[in-house]
């Protein structure tokens, strides 16, 4: 699948701990990966919860002056597993 019409996204892998145990609650990764992107990229997002490792994954897609401003070659195309597109969380 191309996320963001085939434009690059910004991506931030969460684990949240809690003393020395990861939490296992999706929510708690997502809160922070927000907070993490907030400022950057367009209006969609993707999402996705891997419940095997406790990590989550935010995907934000890059806007075409984002991506433009980039020097070449800084900004890759995404790969690897990602959640269904819906609005930016805020």
């Amino acid at each position: 699948m191309r996320l963001n019409a085939g434009l690059p996204v910004w991506h931030v892998s969460v684990s949240a701990w809690s003393g020395e145990k990861r939490s296992s609650q999706p929510k708690v990764c997502e809160r922070e990966a927000v907070k993490l992107l907030r400022g950057v990229g367009g209006e969609r997002e993707w999402w996705f919860f891997n419940p095997a490792a406790l990590i989550g994954h935010l995907r934000v897609g890059l806007t075409e002056a984002e991506h433009a401003a980039l020097p070449c070659g800084v900004a890759e195309h995404d790969a690897g597993e990602s959640g269904p597109e819906r609005k930016r969380t805020r």
